[in-house]
C-alpha cells in the first residue's frame, strides 16, 4: 500500500515549495512543486533534514494505525541505505527484519 507524505519548505534561494513523498514497495520517491500550475518535478538533493521530517511524519502515523510498524521499519531501512549510497532490496512477504548480514559478527572463540 502506498503512503503519501507532504509538507511545505522555505528555501532562501528557491522560495517556498511543496514537498510530496511517496513510499511504495520499498522505494521512496521525492517530488517538489513551486507553484499551483507548475508540474511536479523530482527533488534533488534530499537532505538529512528532509529524511528526519519524513520519519517524524511517519512516526505520527504508526500509533494511529495508519502505518504499520513493519512499514515504518522498512522506511528506516530505506533511509539507512540511502545514506550509505546503497540500494536496499525490498523485504519478501513475511521475512524477518533481522537478516544475517544485519547481525553483528560472531565473537572469536575464547581459548
Amino acid at each position: 500500500m502506498a503512503m503519501d507524505f507532504g509538507w511545505w519548505l522555505r528555501d532562501p534561494e528557491a522560495g517556498k515549495f511543496q514537498v510530496w513523498v511517496v513510499f511504495h514497495g520499498g522505494e521512496v520517491t521525492w517530488r517538489r512543486k513551486q507553484g499551483h500550475h507548475e508540474p511536479w518535478e523530482p527533488l534533488e538533493p534530499v537532505t538529512t533534514e528532509m529524511w528526519d521530517r519524513l520519519l517524524d511524519e511517519a512516526a505520527k502515523r504508526v500509533p494511529r494505525r495508519l502505518m504499520s510498524p513493519k512499514q515504518f521499519d522498512e522506511l528506516k531501512r530505506v533511509r539507512a541505505a540511502a545514506e550509505d549510497a546503497g540500494t536496499p532490496k525490498p523485504l519478501k512477504r513475511g521475512a524477518h527484519l533481522k537478516r544475517a548480514r544485519d547481525l553483528p559478527p560472531p565473537a572469536p572463540p575464547v581459548s
